[in-house]
């Protein structure tokens, strides 16, 4: 059997693993083929290790946000390309700490920027170089599985 998990602006076949999504991840990058090559990481993961995940994509920060505003969507994990058309990867992640409702995801970032000291005001998990490889992924998704996500915003510092 076979599952259909509706994203926007996708439609994305997942695994029938018989089991609970463990994770709802976003990817933001504005070009199509690093989105997708991300996916197809994240799906060989959730293959080999029989889990579940919902998995968002967005092809601009502004359509992030919106989403989830408009969804009140709330992610465990995103990984988030620096470099798109308007909104930077990072101002996004500045709006996304500054909610409530989302200031506690784990965000990835995903770039190609030699300069990483300029996102650890965010907090990031962590910071890729492009292009991600398979260990990369599996290595970032064992370690936000490995830790207890939080119930509520207020229960994670940043500080």
């Amino acid at each position: 059997m076979t599952y259909w998990t509706i994203c926007p602006k996708i439609i994305q076949q997942t695994p029938d693993v018989g089991g609970d999504v463990l994770l709802t991840i976003g990817i933001c990058d504005d070009r199509l083929l690093s989105r997708r090559l991300l996916e197809a990481l994240i799906h060989l993961y959730e293959e080999e290790k029989d889990v579940l995940f919902n998995i968002y994509e967005f092809s601009s920060g502004e359509e992030l946000l919106t989403e989830i505003e408009k969804q009140g969507l709330v992610f465990d994990l995103l990984f988030l390309d620096n470099s798109m058309k308007k909104l930077t990867g990072l101002e996004t992640a500045r709006e996304i700490r500054q909610s409530k409702s989302t200031s506690t995801c784990n965000i990835v970032f995903v770039t190609s920027a030699e300069d990483h000291d300029q996102f650890m005001p965010v907090k990031p998990l962590q910071i890729l170089c492009k292009p991600c490889t398979q260990e990369h992924i599996e290595a970032i998704l064992e370690k936000v599985l490995s830790t207890p996500l939080p119930t509520s915003p207020s229960s994670l510092s940043w500080s």
